[in-house]
């Protein structure tokens, strides 16, 4: 069983900006976009590498959304339950109108873009292994 002392409150609530985790994993992201364009490059040439950085700034950009909903989320206004889920799926319609756009509309290669739109997915275990190994 759990002692009391084990027990941890849940984090404060962030009332302004973007958490530092967060922060930290989207830089971690950006980062991982490099190596994840030079892969697409090998494979697919320069189309293949724009599409890997395309995909990987549409990745950002809904982590980033993402991230100002969580703050919004946990402020302490009020944000009634309608405006929040108009707001995520306001911005699931817009992520598939991106992709959508990427892929019908430039003719980007569908698995360079996915490759970069996992680039926020492989950040967060690498932020947490980067936490972990800083508090050994």
């Amino acid at each position: 069983m759990h002692s009391a002392a084990t027990l941890q409150a849940l984090p404060r609530p962030v009332t302004e900006g973007i958490p530092v985790g967060a922060r930290r994993i989207g830089f971690l992201a950006l980062l991982l976009v490099v190596p994840a364009a030079l892969a697409g490059a090998a494979v697919g040439g320069l189309w293949g590498a724009g599409s890997v950085v395309v995909g990987g700034l549409i990745s950002l950009l809904n982590f980033w959304v993402l991230s100002r909903l969580v703050v919004m989320t946990t402020s302490p206004d009020d944000l009634s339950t309608g405006k929040l889920v108009f707001q995520l799926m306001s911005k699931l319609g817009v992520l598939g109108l991106l992709i959508g756009g990427a892929v019908f509309g430039l003719g980007l290669d569908p698995v360079g873009l996915v490759l970069g739109l996992g680039v926020t997915v492989a950040a967060v275990p690498l932020n947490l292994f980067s936490d972990w190994m800083a508090a050994r």
